[in-house]
């Protein structure tokens, strides 16, 4: 079944934008929303809508998961660097504890050699004075009184008092010695192992604290590696419906062109003899182009576009209001559109009251809708697409 009219408004996201732009204008203040009546068919294929419609559903879905799975990544991603600097620096402290305890283990074992070394020179002194208690036991020192009896002279009688004091003190300084030996080798010992017992405690500590956050760190990766898989193939099959969405949103257009055709008694809809490349000029009609208050159509192609719109609005009977022409980049991204889109080069109009007007028709007055959707129904550049 054919419709004559349909009554259309301004999408959502339009509107708000447009809400925006009223709300920055000093000059007017719309009470409210503009409604046109506008002439549209009905397509022929209320399948290929159904479809269409619910692919955009699913985009949309997809659209807001993949923005999901970005912010998660980039938190994943704040996770990481923050453990990656908190393993640095335990690392740093890993690198301090085991210098120290292999610092500590030269000395030990440096230490342990020279017990070794005392420990054969307490053996070699045991057996020293072992031999010298056998000597005198065998044969009796000599006493001051045979000393003195047998000295031949003087000299034989202090040779043999010099004798017997040496032998007196070389045994009292081996008696010394050992026990000096013994005891350090107790003393050095106890510091020493002390001292690796504790190094290794701290280092077996900042080991374990570090793998940890090795681990923690890993786990995370692995989260965000899966997570980016994942946006990776809901991208894949966001532009794969992107694709489809476009197909199935020409031929709507075709199949609405050919319907306004047919109920037109197969005449064009009013096409123009030629593009329209000349400046827009503001009028009162009460059909054509009308430029919103607070807006900007005077930058890059702006005026032209401006000027084709105005000639579709007259042949078609439609009240177009351009609520959107040029914007500054920071002014696109405050109402919902990018820094670097084509409102920033001059290149698109937001025009609520030409959503109903099929693609074939539009480009009879070489305008173009670029982007599918009724978010974008009234989203206009020039046609073919400009590439500035």
């Amino acid at each position: 079944m054919l419709l004559q009219t349909d009554v259309l408004v301004a999408s959502p996201g339009r509107m708000t934008r447009f809400a925006r732009i009223v709300r920055g204008s000093t000059a007017c203040v719309f009470a409210a929303a503009t409604i046109v009546l506008v002439p549209r068919a009905v397509p022929a294929s209320a399948d290929l809508a159904s479809q269409y419609q619910s692919g955009q559903q699913r985009a949309q879905q997809l659209q807001s998961k993949i923005s999901g799975e970005s912010q998660q990544i980039q938190q994943f991603q704040g996770s990481i660097a923050a453990l990656q600097q908190r393993l640095s620096s335990v690392q740093r402290s890993v690198d301090v504890q085991e210098a120290q305890l292999r610092s500590t283990t030269d000395q030990l074992t440096g230490a342990r050699a020279r017990l070794t070394s005392l420990r054969a020179a307490f053996r070699h002194d045991r057996v020293a004075l072992a031999a010298q208690l056998r000597a005198q036991y065998e044969s009796p020192p000599p006493s001051i009184v045979n000393v003195v009896i047998s000295a031949g002279g003087f000299n034989d009688l202090v040779n043999g008092l010099s004798y017997m004091a040496k032998l007196r003190q070389s045994n009292e300084r081996t008696i010394v010695t050992v026990q000096t030996a013994k005891a350090q080798l107790a003393v050095e010992t106890k510091r020493l192992a002390t001292i690796q017992t504790r190094r290794k405690r701290s280092t077996t500590s900042v080991v374990v604290e570090r793998d940890n956050l090795a681990q923690l760190k890993l786990a995370i990766v692995d989260k965000q590696l899966k997570l980016k898989d994942a946006r990776s193939t809901d991208t894949t099959q966001l532009t794969s419906l992107r694709s489809t969405l476009q197909r199935q949103a020409k031929k709507l257009d075709a199949e609405a062109a050919q319907a306004a055709l047919s109920s037109s008694g197969g005449a064009p809809v009013a096409a123009p003899v030629g593009c329209v490349n000349t400046p827009f000029v503001a009028h009162g009609g009460e059909y054509g182009f009308f430029q919103a208050p607070g807006t900007n159509y005077s930058v890059n192609q702006e005026p032209v576009i401006a000027a084709r719109l105005d000639a579709l609005g007259k042949a078609l009977k439609l009240h177009l209001i351009g609520i959107s022409g040029y914007r500054t980049p920071q002014h696109s991204v405050e109402v919902g559109g990018f820094a670097d889109d084509p409102h920033t080069k001059g290149e698109a109009s937001d025009t609520p009251g030409v959503e109903g007007v099929p693609e074939a028709v539009l480009e009879q007055f070489c305008l173009t809708r670029p982007f599918p959707g009724p978010a974008e129904a009234d989203h206009i550049q020039e046609w073919p697409l400009t590439t500035g």
